[in-house]
């Protein structure tokens, strides 16, 4: 028995959309073994795979983030690494973005093909939780393209489905809601058959009241590899998978992600603010898999973007959605004390019941923001107002060691918790996607500042990165001074400065951004 997985070749999601548009590049051409080695070839022109065996003569130019590489030198590293089977590397790249119903790459097939869903993830015209949601909900298992989780080895699951039925059953019969990263990881990866899930909620329990948490996960992975003596390997995949997974998961906003300081530790939960949605889901969908007799007919299925039907083009039930959102601001509101703007009370007030399909998508889209800004107000107060947390935060910054255990998108949110302290601050905007409760999910694209900040007598921009090392000025200063300058252009009416906050400047950035003050940049 093996745990389903999304990919061990793109582990991190966010990696997806790169892959993409250098696959982008072939389409129209057939993904034969000529054009998987080209594929391959180009990640790796364009940074986005690194070989291991990299002549001495090419290592500055792979070592240099901003460098071009020249088509031929990257074919020759290619080359240079003497795979047994060089092709198999570009189908192994490819795989998980059709997996995802991006794209349609595969030799047999015929001609790559760029999805619909993948083609608006391009255009960014759907933004990479939306991208993510709509994917995870056809991946399935089986399916006529996949020959790895088959159905004679008992997998019949729509696992994202099937995640949100076994924590929304797990809270029916606890007070402590969601699964911890133990539990999430155990039972996730493993849950292969939408009819095990009641099965797992008590297997949940059971690990819970368990007094011997290793001796239970020891023989859980015996009955789940049927096998007497498991392998440390086939243990640790529980972790390592699960925490791939969660973060796939998290991306879709539909699913709350709880983290400690350094974002290691988490537990997962179902997002409370969509609560009606998932409802609508649950009750739509089982779990199960949908059965495709042609590996063409399944294709069709992931190109269309029209499917799988939501509950929510219902008129009715967005209409509660929207309902829902507006008693769920309104009680935040009042039990954490926080007020309502007049402009926010206004759009709360509306009488939304006779709004036709296109309008109260949009207002729910603008109830999601209320949310989003009553909550970063929320905050802010907290934060201002709790000496001990600013302590804690001062005390961890100091902490080398405990810097580098953060992941980049904690690092950024504690930033920006320590920007909002200042007195004369109007707005401090973090360009980290957000969960539904301004949790990062994400660090911030490379197009943008980290963070904007805005106060009464100037504007500035905060750009942070955890690298310390000698590439750092290569990575970071022209993005930096890019971001800039764009920011100054865009609020021209105050002046505008740069914060650059990183474990450690290294001596070739501060020359780099001395000179750049000194002479001008771009």
């Amino acid at each position: 028995m093996q745990l389903w997985s999304f990919s061990t070749t793109v582990r991190n999601p966010e990696r997806i959309l790169p892959f993409l548009r250098v696959l982008k590049l072939l389409e129209g051409q057939p993904f034969d073994k000529e054009n998987q080695m080209k594929y391959q070839i180009l990640l790796i022109q364009h940074h986005l795979y690194k070989p291991t065996n990299i002549p001495n003569k090419y290592k500055d130019i792979f070592d240099d983030p901003t460098a071009e590489i020249p088509f031929d030198i990257a074919e020759k590293v290619f080359r240079k690494q003497n795979y047994q089977d060089p092709s198999m590397r570009g189908r192994h790249s490819a795989n998980p973005i059709t997996k995802l119903g991006f794209s349609i790459a595969r030799e047999s097939v015929g001609d790559i093909q760029i999805t619909e869903l993948g083609n608006k993830f391009i255009k960014e015209e759907f933004e990479i939780g939306y991208a993510f949601f709509k994917s995870l909900l056809k991946l399935q298992f089986p399916n006529p393209w996949s020959t790895d989780f088959k159905a004679e080895d008992g997998f019949n699951v729509v696992p994202f489905i099937a995640a949100l039925h076994l924590i929304n059953r797990v809270n029916q019969h606890s007070e402590k809601r969601g699964l911890t990263q133990t539990e999430f990881s155990l039972f996730v990866p493993s849950l292969i058959n939408y009819k095990l899930i009641d099965d797992y909620v008590g297997k949940v329990f059971e690990y819970r009241n368990s007094k011997d948490k290793q001796k239970f996960i020891y023989k859980f992975a015996q009955e789940f590899y049927q096998t007497k003596t498991p392998t440390e390997k086939q243990i640790h995949n529980f972790s390592e998978y699960g925490d791939n997974i969660m973060r796939y998961f998290r991306l879709t906003r539909y699913f709350k992600v709880a983290a400690d300081s350094f974002g290691a530790d988490w537990r997962i939960d179902n997002e409370p603010t969509r609560q009606v949605e998932i409802n609508q889901i649950l009750k739509k969908f089982s779990g199960e898999a949908i059965l495709f007799k042609t590996t063409d007919a399944y294709l069709k299925y992931i190109a269309d973007i029209s499917l799988p039907k939501l509950p929510s083009e219902d008129l009715s039930n967005s209409i509660q959605i929207a309902k829902s959102l507006v008693e769920t601001i309104f009680a935040f509101a009042k039990s954490s004390g926080t007020p309502i703007l007049k402009s926010e009370k206004v759009l709360l007030q509306i009488n939304f019941s006779e709004f036709n399909k296109a309008e109260i998508d949009n207002y729910i889209l603008q109830l999601r923001q209320i949310n989003l800004d009553i909550k970063d107000r929320k905050a802010k107060t907290v934060i201002v107002n709790n000496e001990k947390r600013i302590v804690e935060i001062i005390e961890l910054l100091k902490d080398t060691k405990a810097v580098r255990k953060i992941s980049p998108e904690k690092f950024e949110q504690l930033l920006s918790d320590c920007l909002k302290i200042i007195n004369d601050e109007i707005k401090i905007k973090p360009n980290y996607p957000v969960d539904d409760d301004g949790e990062p999910i994400s660090h911030a694209a490379g197009s943008q500042p980290d963070i904007e900040c805005f106060y009464k007598t100037y504007n500035a921009i905060c750009e942070v990165t955890l690298d310390s090392s000698n590439f750092q000025w290569v990575r970071e200063s022209q993005p930096v001074m890019r971001h800039l300058r764009e920011f100054e252009n865009k609020y021209s009416n105050l002046h505008s400065y740069c914060l650059f906050i990183a474990p450690k400047v290294h001596e070739d950035t501060l020359y780099h951004f001395w000179t750049s003050i000194k002479h001008g940049y771009n």
